[in-house]
């Protein structure tokens, strides 16, 4: 008899170690991360960087816009009376009978001897509805007559601080506080009591009804009730989120070279992992779970960092977005769902180098050797059909100007469509790089064959510096074009040593057709007095008197009427003409309009306005269609300045009149506060005005910024991808300077890869950029582009690679630490 031994059998485990290998392997992972960290700088600086510039950026967006209850308060209605109503007191009173509960707020214009005027107000500081449109900054608000609070810049001008006493008119008001209006801090008021001005010129009404109510109700003659403005376009939100996608895309290009180099690096530590049992799934994970704790890492500290520099920055905002910003106000869900893909970016990107360093052998990886490249084939199909797509949603947008709603999103279609595009063709640049350098010397045929190999990196590369110079590319000509338009002009208003003396009259900002100065004026002596205590106070003897007429110059804009410019148009007198140095002889008879900016006497659709319209359409009795317009470089090209003139023949044939509108000063140096000041106060005891130097910035300014950043931004990337790319080939230099290579060689390959690779994605972005803009533009290409920016183009498409080249050659040449042998870990 025989006894059979049945063993129990063996119980099936994981093929991966299940979840404690997959724990010890992430634990691994960490400690790996904690030791070499230095290793992953490049991958970290740019998502920690991207993180915070996106939660900065979102907080920007969401708080530049002004508040959508502007001049409402927490009102849903206002309505405005003009203050000459005969029945003033009883539309009042009806108002808040059918509506119960209104704040009234009365204002009356005061002069202060500057262009942008204030007023005198009178508002409940406690009152139902405008408590959000009144803040005290300090003192205390008036409570009874004889006092005032004002804004900061009110009293700034008129000197005065608490305590101080002001002279109003035929009152004295004794300054108890500063105030302003949070939502609005260009609105410069002087604050009272309700009650205190006997002859408003308007008074606001603010109240809180349905709107069948408000329907149903009687309002005076030409008041019409108003409502807060909808939200209009796409949520600055969603704008910045959309942009932080990118942004991340961007920085997860190069994060996968940052990868596959640190995959190479760490080879002989993954090639003993998997000689201990570890398999493919686990090596995979090491990488994978190493992305991860890089995009944890980067996003906390980018959060942390970007919401600090918010802190900070918030104050400064204010000052460019005219209204009061609170620090917390922030879109909460952008910021988690950047944290998220913050988080993903890296994951995503370590992805396929976990894949190479899975594939690759146990004895290959002791041994340390790279890998050789394989080459890679990519279709640019789906690059240039993304491209096309996204040039024509641009083309098709309507251009600066659509109506919103479906060309605000065809705009947004194609600016993504056109990024990703370039995005996914910008790789196969590399592949030209590879073909030039068959005809080119041999340390930069090595570079150049170097990019073609390793076009994994390279590609990655080149995508991140192309969409880099796309973006500086489109800010520069997109602004360009938005401000070419000659009749809606832009420049800045006048330079730093000018003023401008307007004489007692409407603001000149307001300039439309018809009479400039319909209140009567002094005579012309006392106007000359005035003006030479102006030029007295700020010590100008260089002073240019300018006349003024009831023409002005407008422009048919489809489906928006005729646009009318916005300034003065000054007469051409012998005077104005001596005083630029333009020869009378020079001027074309016939001409009807003499200007400095360029273009705009080939400009379609012109009309000069003479009179007041008698009926719809250009008339004879009031309108010139397509008048004759000579440019003139002579004249200046200031917005406040005489750069648009009419000539006497067109006063002589239209039988017009000239009429004083101010004095043009200039002076030696640039004019001091004390100067300005002086001349305002002046101005103001002759009911003038002055015009000085503003701060809104010049479109060359504009341009040069997105240059400048943009030039950054795309050799900051070279700089990052140049090292990975060239420790990538470390071997090869090893054998290079073996055989007997120079520092010259090693510094010349070094400044040909950064050189190519810029002047490659320099050209490949502005190409895209130039003809996404092109499209944009399609309708008003003689007008929009007729001046593209050639000075910034050239810094970009030769600057770039010529400063990444010459910074590489002075950077590079260090020779080897080890040649004779392989480093070891």
């Amino acid at each position: 008899m025989s006894t059979v031994l049945l063993e129990r059998p063996a119980e099936a485990h994981a093929t991966d170690g299940g979840a404690a290998a997959r724990r010890a392997v992430v634990r691994w992972a960490w400690r790996l991360f904690r030791r070499e960290w230095r290793q992953q700088l490049l991958v970290l600086a740019l998502i920690t960087v991207a993180v915070a510039a996106t939660v900065l950026g979102a907080a920007v967006g969401v708080n530049t816009p002004p508040p959508h209850n502007t001049g409402f308060g927490t009102a849903d209605h206002l309505v405005t009376l003009p203050g000459a109503d005969p029945h003033l007191t009883d539309d009042i009173a009806a108002i808040r009978q059918r509506f119960g509960a209104v704040d009234v707020i009365e204002d009356q214009s005061i002069a202060t001897g500057m262009v942008q005027g204030a007023r005198l107000r009178a508002q409940d500081p406690k009152g139902p509805y405008g408590s959000p449109m009144l803040d005290l900054v300090s003192g205390r608000y008036p409570a009874g007559a004889g006092e005032v609070a004002l804004t900061g810049p009110l009293a700034s001008t008129l000197d005065l601080r608490v305590g101080a006493v002001w002279h109003e008119s035929t009152r004295a008001l004794r300054v108890v506080g500063l105030v302003e209006n949070p939502q609005n801090l260009l609105d410069e008021f002087a604050l009272v009591p309700p009650g205190q001005l006997s002859a408003p010129d308007r008074v606001t009404i603010l109240f809180d009804a349905a709107p069948a109510q408000v329907a149903a109700f009687t309002f005076p003659a030409d008041v019409q009730a108003q409502v807060p403005r909808a939200a209009q376009g796409l949520d600055p939100a969603v704008v910045v989120f959309v942009v932080a996608i990118f942004g991340l895309v961007f920085v997860g290009l190069v994060a996968v070279a940052g990868f596959s180099v640190l995959g190479q690096r760490r080879m002989r530590a993954l090639g003993m992992l998997s000689s201990l049992g570890a398999t493919d799934r686990n090596i995979r994970l090491v990488m994978v779970a190493n992305g991860g704790l890089v995009g944890a890492v980067a996003a906390l500290i980018g959060t942390v960092v970007g919401i600090a520099a918010w802190i900070v920055y918030a104050p400064n905002l204010q000052n460019s977005a005219h209204h009061r910003v609170v620090w917390y106000a922030l879109p909460w869900w952008l910021i988690a769902a950047n944290v998220v893909l913050a988080v993903l970016t890296p994951v995503l990107a370590s992805v396929r180098p976990a894949r190479a360093a899975a594939r690759l052998s146990i004895v290959a990886a002791l041994s340390g050797r790279p890998t050789p490249p394989k080459p890679t084939h990519r279709s640019a199909v789906p690059g240039i059909t993304l491209l096309a797509g996204g040039i024509l949603l641009l083309a098709f947008s309507g251009g600066w100007g659509g109506s919103g709603g479906k060309d605000l999103l065809f705009e947004l279609g194609g600016l993504l469509a056109t990024a990703a595009g370039l995005l996914l063709l910008a790789p196969a640049g590399t592949t030209i790089l590879g073909i030039i350098a068959r005809r080119a010397p041999l340390p930069i045929r090595l570079a150049l064959r170097d990019l073609a190999r390793y076009r994994a990196r390279s590609g990655a590369a080149l995508a991140a510096i192309s969409f880099a110079v796309l973006i500086a590319v489109m800010i520069c000509l997109i602004a360009t074009g938005r401000y070419a338009d000659p009749v809606d002009y832009f420049a800045p208003n006048l330079a730093a040593n000018q003023l401008v003396a307007y004489v007692p009259g409407p603001n000149p900002a307001n300039n439309g057709p018809g009479p400039v100065t319909p209140t009567p004026l002094p005579s012309a002596t006392a106007l000359q007095a005035s003006a030479d205590e102006i030029a007295a106070a700020v010590g100008s003897r260089n002073v240019l008197a300018l006349d003024t007429s009831d023409a002005n110059l407008g422009k048919m804009v489809p489906n928006r009427g005729v646009l009318v410019y916005s300034g003065l148009v000054y007469v051409a007198s012998p005077a104005l003409l001596a005083h630029y140095g333009i020869d009378p002889n020079t001027v074309d008879p016939t001409a009807m309009f003499l200007t400095s900016r360029s273009g705009l006497d080939h400009t379609q659709g012109l009309q000069m306005l003479y009179a007041p319209p008698t009926a719809p359409g250009c008339n004879p009795d009031s309108c010139i269609a397509d008048p004759k317009i000579q440019v003139i470089p002579g004249l200046p090209t200031d917005s406040s300045a005489p750069n648009l003139v009419i000539t006497t023949h067109a006063l002589q044939t239209l039988n017009l009149k000239a009429t004083p509108a101010g004095w043009l000063m200039q002076t030696p140096q640039p004019l001091t506060a004390g100067q300005i000041n002086a001349a305002r106060q002046a101005a103001a005891a002759a009911g003038m005005t002055i015009e000085t130097k503003s701060d809104a910035p010049s479109l060359s300014q504009l341009r040069n910024y997105a240059t400048g950043v943009g030039i950054l931004l795309a050799l900051a990337v070279l700089a990052m991808t140049v090292g990975l790319i060239r420790s990538e080939c470390a071997a090869d230099l090893q054998t290079l300077t073996a055989t007997g290579a120079s520092a010259r060689t090693r510094r010349t390959i070094t400044a040909a890869t950064a050189g190519a690779l810029g002047l490659v994605g320099a050209l490949l972005g502005t190409t895209v950029a130039y003809l996404a803009t092109v499209a944009y533009f399609r309708s008003q290409l003689s007008q929009r582009m007729s001046n593209p920016p050639v000075l910034d183009l050239v810094l970009i498409v030769i600057g770039l690679p010529l400063v990444a080249t010459i910074g590489s050659w002075l950077l590079a040449g260090r020779q080897p630490p080890t040649i004779a042998h392989q480093p070891i870990g």
